[in-house]
């Protein structure tokens, strides 16, 4: 549960990292006037001296108010219903099949168990990570149009392209909080577009797979739980534990393997 969190801490950091340093020398951006537009739009709000970094840190603490509260209560979860267990198991020996006996208690710890880390692991795939994957982008994206910027009109279009960045990651920083929030990184040439499907290569692997197995981890043993209390079978249970594992591992190599396809299909479409 803890893991894809990490790693959003460390994406993030890296594209925080790019974009400072490429904004380092660009002029301090100027309050925008009241009702200015940009691209069309209303331009967001002006990034304050140190915004990104503080927006930075201000997101570490809102996921963490996010994520950890429910990894607290998985674990709650798990220590409570194991002290439960052995009374749970008592009382089903009544029923003189100590398979099931033994299932029924196991479940009585895996189910509750399984489905507090489910909304752990949830939270972080639809809410933390693909908002921290979107500025990520949002950054890279807008750092590599500094060089073009620079080639197509020297100093003053390079500093105008790094504050740009700015305020773009800024912006993508300070995102309304909402699960699956839509993506706002807006390639603008090949490399960039190939980039941009790289990275969501990666972050197919590093999000959504690794959830799935990761929810599989609590799953599985439940499933054999659940079996075994039924059944009282430990050959079945074994079985209903491997195969959602299996299940797992096959949902996860499908959603790498699309997720490269789209990812050469996309660098195919830009570099034609």
């Amino acid at each position: 549960m803890r893991i894809p969190s990490c790693l959003y801490v460390g994406v993030v950091a890296t594209g925080f990292a790019v974009a400072a340093m490429a904004t380092a020398t660009a002029a301090p951006v100027s309050e925008p006037p009241p009702g200015a537009v940009r691209d069309g739009g209303p331009i967001a709000e002006a990034v304050p001296p140190g915004g990104l970094i503080t927006s930075f840190l201000h997101n570490q603490v809102t996921y963490c108010s996010i994520i950890c509260p429910l990894a607290v209560q998985t674990a709650t979860t798990a220590a409570t219903t194991i002290q439960r267990a052995p009374g749970t198991f008592a009382a089903a020996s009544q029923g003189n099949d100590p398979a099931k006996a033994l299932g029924i208690a196991a479940a009585s710890i895996t189910g509750p168990t399984s489905a507090a880390a489910q909304q752990t692991i949830v939270a972080d795939g639809t809410v933390v990570a693909p908002r921290a994957l979107n500025a990520f982008e949002v950054g890279v994206v807008d750092v590599l149009n500094i060089g073009p910027a620079a080639a197509a009109g020297g100093p003053p279009a390079a500093v105008a392209a790094a504050q740009t960045a700015r305020q773009d990651t800024y912006t993508a920083l300070n995102a309304p909080i909402v699960p699956n929030p839509p993506p706002t990184v807006t390639p603008h040439d090949a490399v960039q577009a190939a980039v941009v499907a790289v990275i969501d290569a990666g972050a197919a692997v590093v999000f959504p797979a690794f959830n799935t197995v990761l929810t599989a981890a609590f799953q599985a043993p439940d499933a054999a739980a659940q079996e075994l209390a039924a059944t009282g079978d430990p050959q079945q249970a074994l079985a209903a534990g491997l195969g959602t594992v299996t299940a797992a591992q096959t949902t996860a190599d499908t959603i790498i393997t699309d997720a490269v396809t789209r990812a050469v299909d996309d660098i195919g479409i830009a570099t034609q």
